[in-house]
């Protein structure tokens, strides 16, 4: 799968594609060696605002039911509108910047059966970092050339798998946001589909 913590197995290639709240997305990983993967995708606030990332999962720990990986993804975020003509549009939405890199961890469990149910938890701390800074108050000064902030993401989900080399996977979670023009909390849901190519 490309959400849980167990890699794809070298020279195996998986794509999936994701629609909800506040992202759609769209990823392929290919599997470099047995235990590491790489990845590009893309996610999108719906065309408000389209993020290309690149990632890495190097499962440290993986046994027939369980499995524990490093991962790591970031990208550079393209934004439809200037962040001074922006109030709760992308940026608040997604709580992402114009560079943004989220390492964390993911646990998996894989039941008995080829085609059990994939639960899985993912949990990352999402750095921002926002090159074109705005000054909210109108006698707060010039704003700083660079802001960085901080967020934590945490994913519940699971793979449904549905034939040989396709799942469904279902997500749901919350970022909880350092920044004080963010929500505080913001729900996340996403649907979509995972196939292995090869």
């Amino acid at each position: 799968g490309l959400y849980g913590g167990r890699s794809l197995g070298a020279g195996h290639l998986g794509v999936g594609l994701e629609v909800g709240f506040p992202f759609v997305s769209a990823r392929a990983v290919y599997g470099v060696l047995p235990r590491l993967d790489l990845g590009l995708g893309v996610d999108s606030v719906y065309g408000l605002m389209i993020e290309p990332r690149a990632s890495a999962r190097f499962t440290a720990l993986d046994s027939p039911r369980a499995s524990l990986a490093v991962v790591v993804d970031g990208g550079h975020a393209f934004f439809l509108r200037p962040p001074e003509t922006e109030e709760k549009g992308a940026r608040y939405l997604s709580g992402r910047r114009d560079w943004n890199v989220a390492p964390g961890l993911v646990f998996s469990f894989q039941g008995e059966g080829p085609r059990s149910i994939r639960p899985y938890m993912d949990l990352r701390c999402l750095v921002s970092f926002d090159t074109h800074p705005t000054q909210s108050s109108p006698l707060g000064g010039l704003p700083p050339e660079l802001k960085v902030d901080a967020a934590v993401l945490v994913r519940l989900g699971a793979e449904f798998p549905v034939g040989e080399k396709t799942s469904y996977a279902v997500s749901l979670g919350a970022d909880f946001r350092s920044r004080a023009t963010d929500a505080e909390v913001m729900p996340t849901l996403s649907m979509g589909v995972v196939s292995t190519l090869f």
